[in-house]
């Protein structure tokens, strides 16, 4: 136990969510936890779910990409495969042919710690699949990848890897295709930018053939969206309304995105009347206008998360204060309503953000553990919404919309800077020593200029 709560604390502070913190720590979002149990329990009684989507909106800090862990939890207790992205500039929502490779790549069976679905086939396989995808209206090009995995003889890794993401040009598809059934396949003409979906569907089929309860797919950053044209956003839309309509019957999909993308974004830019006309307005998309449609509507009667109360505030500081002494097996000199009334002291507004508790409770552990004295915190920057202003092609081939294509930071990423040496800068070139470790002696000095 001494081990898993240094785990858990040690990802308190470095802020990176993962699914053993978040089935730990709930953040006191249960409510929306049971909310997708109860959507999951429908999928696995066979019931077409009346929402089979869910989308979050939270204030920037409030633990977003923390619910998505928790849910992440929820599933794999439950025998689902989850998929987790966030999007970017490398996954964007308005190109499903590219975010589908990353949706693969995150993809986890329960109980593994490595994605892939090498695992799903596999066991689909063991199946008669054939009879019933004939059925199915499956696309000319799944059609002949499923085939061949049926011979499983020539090609059968590459026809994996084309299923994982890795697409086969038609050439390759169709000698594979002559070497299993000695004959050329019947494809119609497509693109793959068409076909992601279809290999969409072929997922969601094969992880219930291979004996699972369903899919969850998570999908982080959404209002990364807002940086794209309009065009872009306009087929992002409509991707993401081709899963909020339910078109996958054995999958859930949960959206998070930060609460100023609704003014910033949805309002400010008249995107529910502008995308939708986009589409319309051009021959080859005008059908998926209707997709754009549902996935705006969605988005406009999100709600934001629920903010905590002062109960279940001060509930996760004690659990916090409990962790970290078993922890670092150390006994603190007060106990958790006292770290409660230190961390309140410090963040007396009622807009304080979840995160700012959660690491002002840490850096005050952190400096009784190693000083023996509580800290001074001279200073403390309150969190602010990242700015989703659209950003030219110009500007995304150069990268100003930041590396990872954000332009902005998560609530559990970017307290500044990274140097050359991989610390943080707090902004004002000093290292941010609120996340330094507390088992490194003179890591913390008792007067912290807390950035956040």
């Amino acid at each position: 136990m001494t081990e898993r709560a240094k785990f858990i604390v040690e990802g308190l502070r470095s802020g990176v969510p993962y699914r053993e913190l978040a089935k730990t720590i709930a953040f006191g979002r249960e409510k929306y936890i049971d909310i997708v149990k109860r959507m999951m329990e429908g999928v696995e009684q066979g019931r077409a779910p009346k929402l089979p989507s869910l989308v979050l909106r939270a204030n920037y800090g409030e633990g977003k990409t923390h619910l998505l862990h928790s849910l992440w939890g929820a599933g794999e207790d439950r025998n689902w495969v989850v998929s987790f992205v966030s999007l970017s500039k490398e996954t964007p929502l308005d190109r499903l042919d590219y975010l589908y490779p990353k949706l693969m790549g995150n993809t986890y069976i329960p109980g593994s710690a490595q994605p892939g679905i090498a695992y799903i086939v596999a066991k689909a396989l063991e199946g008669q699949l054939l009879p019933e995808a004939r059925t199915m209206g499956m696309s000319d090009r799944i059609m002949a990848v499923l085939d061949g995995l049926v011979v499983h003889d020539e090609g059968y890794d590459e026809l994996l890897a084309d299923v994982a993401g890795d697409f086969l040009s038609v050439a390759d598809l169709k000698r594979i295709y002559r070497q299993n059934l000695g004959r050329a396949p019947q494809l119609a003409k497509s693109s793959l930018k068409d076909e992601a979906f279809e290999y969409m569907r072929l997922i969601d089929w094969l992880i219930q053939k291979a004996g699972f309860a369903g899919w969850l797919i998570l999908v982080d950053e959404v209002e990364l969206v807002g940086k794209s044209g309009k065009g872009a956003r306009s087929q992002a839309y409509a991707n993401m309304g081709r899963l909020i309509e339910g078109k996958l019957p054995h999958a859930l999909s949960v959206w998070a995105l930060a609460a100023n993308f609704f003014s910033d974004v949805l309002i400010r830019r008249n995107d529910r009347e502008e995308c939708p006309r986009w589409l319309a307005a051009r021959p080859k998309e005008v059908e998926r206008a209707p997709w754009s449609e549902a996935a705006l509507d969605a988005l406009l009667e999100s709600k934001l998360l629920d903010p905590l109360t002062l109960t279940q505030i001060k509930a996760l500081v004690q659990q916090i204060h409990g962790l970290h002494q078993e922890a670092y097996a150390w006994s603190a000199p007060f106990d958790g309503e006292d770290l409660y009334e230190q961390v309140r002291r410090f963040a007396p507004t009622q807009d304080t953000r979840l995160r700012t508790y959660v690491r002002l409770s840490l850096a005050i552990l952190d400096v009784w553990y190693q000083h023996e004295e509580p800290p001074v915190i001279e200073y403390l920057d309150p969190l602010q919404d990242a700015a989703l202003d659209e950003q030219t092609e110009r500007d995304m081939v150069n990268g100003k919309a930041g590396e990872d294509g954000s332009g902005g930071e998560d609530l559990w990423h970017g307290d500044g800077q990274q140097d050359g040496d991989g610390r943080k800068d707090g902004g004002d070139g000093e290292a941010d020593e609120a996340n330094s470790e507390p088992d490194k002696p003179n890591m913390i000095t008792r007067r912290l200029i807390f950035h956040d």
